[in-house]
């Protein structure tokens, strides 16, 4: 309580905004991508930066998708996108492209029609 006004002072804590973790996970992924290099502890290849970038960005879209509440849809086709990406770069040697853009294609029809049927309620 302020001595002066009898005013309570409360914080409130704000909701977390996409942006704001995007970022987050997007440094904290580049960091520990400069520290694997860097160490040797894997070889680098043209392919795996994308990996770095878009796996944890993908995934925690994902996860904002289905706790954000609002304008799920667009995260979630997002998130699937970008951890279909980061998938294809980190297996390109070993699994077919196609086989990853085919069951992208599969995933976001599936979305898009969840999606249909929630907004015909």
């Amino acid at each position: 309580m302020d001595a002066k006004t009898g005013n309570t002072m409360e914080t409130k804590p704000r909701p977390l905004d996409y942006n704001v973790g995007a970022i987050v996970i997007f440094v904290i992924s580049i960091g520990l991508a400069v520290v694997a290099y860097a160490a040797r502890m894997i070889p680098f290849d043209l392919f795996n930066p994308s990996t770095w970038v878009f796996g944890p960005l993908g995934v925690y879209t994902l996860i904002y998708s289905f706790v954000a509440g609002k304008e799920w849809t667009y995260y979630l086709v997002w998130g699937t996108i970008m951890f279909a990406v980061a998938i294809a770069s980190a297996l390109y040697s070993i699994v077919n492209i196609f086989v990853v853009a085919g069951t992208l294609l599969i995933i976001l029809a599936v979305i898009g029609l969840v999606a249909y049927w929630r907004g015909k309620k």
